[in-house]
């Protein structure tokens, strides 16, 4: 409640009398300080200057703290007959009434205040607020249809109304209300946000239907501005940008997109960031704000990019930012392409004037590179040049390469970047006991490489290399065949899991992407049939309820 006070009291100039600033001031000192019979003395003080509305909150406070409220009533009684229209002295007069727990009397506070000021919306605001945050959801609706009825519309009343409709837990109709709030008052959109930021899950979809309006009636740039940003807090930060994009400049989005990119990087979802960084680089160009984006770009996996933001940055930069800044992230790029060659002759020509740190860095960057270029001999000689620093990743992914799965096991202990490759072999090392296995590291060496093909075979062969993993390596196998559409391989795999290892993981998952794949071809009993083993032969697998959905797809014959 306190803070609701101080929040009124703030707003009390342009409502109450002309405040007399140095007895203001004093009371708050005095206040402050915990003198609180003094306060008291101060903030009647103030109330005899002329500023009733502060005066009273002042003492509102006061009395709180020295669990007196009822005497704040007593100077209410005495200066609401003065000034019958002060919604201040109004306010606080409901609010100590309901804290001292005096029902009848605060709504006959109400009923005065109403019949003091006919045709005014401000008790219905007031009274109806203070129930909803005290929850008492009935009667806010009672008191706020009592307002529309005596007003003639529930205009005046949106907001609350909306409000209501959220502590009621109507997600959906409380944001087409607040939908409705914004269109007059496009500047309510935070508080629309902060009201809307906990729908569970269940209601979302209402939520979305309502701020997404229809094609006669689109949603307004406020509108859009709160429906992204909750997209992007329930998790759907591409649908969120998306949202967002079609903002423009004139609707002051500059500021929503700011917003925005810090939530996307806190929340890692990287390119949705590159993406809103771009768009305020365009509207206001600046170094710092295409540094983040190259960075978001390489951290989401798109280096490609990166080094298009980065060719422009470097025009529009001096040498040292170029140097410190510009260069790390020119050569990460590089390499997280693979591109270990260029980013090589980059640092030669550019990262002489590095520091010794800055130097083994690099080197081991350019490792890095040529680890995923799949060259683990000139990897070897990168990593040389990290002055004896060595670097635990990259010496576990040639481990890996070599097949000497303990070293392997040790480097990837802690991966800096939860790749698909990294996923890939975390889960073969966490799978198998085995110390080496040559046949499985060359597989990944292929990978690397970009050879599906020969990594697909490689994996196959592993699977005999490396028993106590192999569902998960012929798992590899046959994904790769299925991108290379070569179905008949892959489904040979998945054939061979499905009935000699049974009891793995990989065996539902097998059962559903045969399935998949006899539909795309066109075999629908098939497709029907592998849908209806995985429903019957892994009732405990969490693949059973896609199947059960796409089995009914298939059935209604829905595309």
């Amino acid at each position: 409640m306190r803070l609701a006070v101080l929040a009124v009291w703030f707003a009390a100039a342009s409502l109450g009398a002309q405040a007399q600033p140095s007895a203001v001031t004093r009371a708050v000192e005095i206040e402050q300080a915990g003198r609180w019979r003094d306060a008291i003395v101060a903030w009647r003080s103030v109330i005899d200057g002329g500023d009733a509305g502060q005066g009273v909150l002042g003492l509102e406070r006061v009395f709180s703290q020295l669990g007196q409220e009822d005497s704040v009533i007593v100077a209410i009684d005495t200066l609401i007959p003065r000034q019958p229209d002060n919604r201040i002295l109004r306010g606080v007069q409901l609010r100590t009434l309901r804290a001292l727990g005096r029902e009848q009397s605060v709504r006959e506070a109400f009923a005065a205040w109403v019949k003091a000021v006919p045709g005014d919306v401000a008790p219905y605001k007031e009274y109806a607020m203070q129930l909803i945050s005290d929850t008492r959801t009935a009667l806010a609706d009672s008191v706020l249809q009592g307002g529309v009825a005596a007003l003639g519309g529930s205009k005046p009343l949106l907001v609350e109304l909306a409000q209501l409709q959220v502590a009621l837990g109507r997600w959906g109709r409380g944001a087409a209300l607040w939908r409705d709030v914004m269109a007059a008052e496009p500047y309510m959109d935070q508080a629309a946000l902060f009201s809307m930021y906990n729908v569970p899950s269940a209601s979302r979809d209402s939520v979305r239907a309502a701020l997404l309006g229809t094609m006669q009636a689109p949603a307004d740039a406020a509108t859009r501005k709160v429906h992204g940003q909750l997209e992007l807090q329930w998790g759907n930060p591409r649908e969120g940008w998306r949202l967002l994009s079609t903002l423009t400049i004139a609707d002051s989005a500059y500021d929503t997109w700011s917003d925005f990119a810090a939530e996307a990087e806190r929340q890692q979802a990287w390119l949705v960031a590159r993406d809103a960084l771009i768009r305020m680089n365009i509207a206001r160009p600046a170094v710092t704000i295409q540094l983040r984006a190259a960075t978001a770009a390489v951290s989401g996996g798109e280096p490609s990019s990166a080094l298009t933001i980065l060719a422009l940055t470097r025009t529009k930069t001096d040498a040292a930012t170029v140097r410190s800044q510009v260069l790390p992230l020119e050569v990460r790029a590089l390499t997280n392409l693979g591109r270990a060659a260029d980013a090589e002759a980059l640092v030669a020509r550019e990262g002489g004037q590095a520091d010794a740190l800055t130097q083994r860095q690099f080197a081991k960057q350019i490792a890095w590179g040529w680890v995923r270029a799949g060259e683990v001999e000139k990897a070897k000689a990168a990593l040389a040049g990290a002055s004896g620093d060595d670097d635990e990743e990259v010496s576990g992914w040639i481990a890996l390469f070599e097949g000497d799965l303990t070293r392997a096991r040790a480097g990837l202990r802690r991966p800096a970047d939860a790749t698909p490759d990294v996923v890939t072999a975390m889960a073969l090392l966490g799978r198998t006991r085995g110390e080496t296995g040559r046949v499985a590291g060359a597989a990944f060496l292929a990978l690397a490489r970009g050879d599906t093909a020969t990594a697909a075979q490689r994996f196959e062969r592993a699977a005999d290399e490396l028993g106590d993993a192999a569902p998960l390596l012929l798992g590899y196998a046959a994904r790769l065949w299925s991108q290379r559409r070569n179905d008949a391989q892959a489904i040979s795999i998945w054939g061979r899991i499905v009935n000699s290892y049974p009891i793995s993981p990989e065996a539902a998952e097998s059962d559903l992407e045969w399935a998949r794949t006899l539909r795309r071809k066109g075999d629908l009993a098939g497709a029907t049939e592998r849908f209806e083993h995985l429903i019957l032969s892994f009732p405990n697998s969490a693949l059973v309820p896609q199947a059960r959905r796409e089995l009914e797809t298939l059935r209604s014959g829905v595309a």
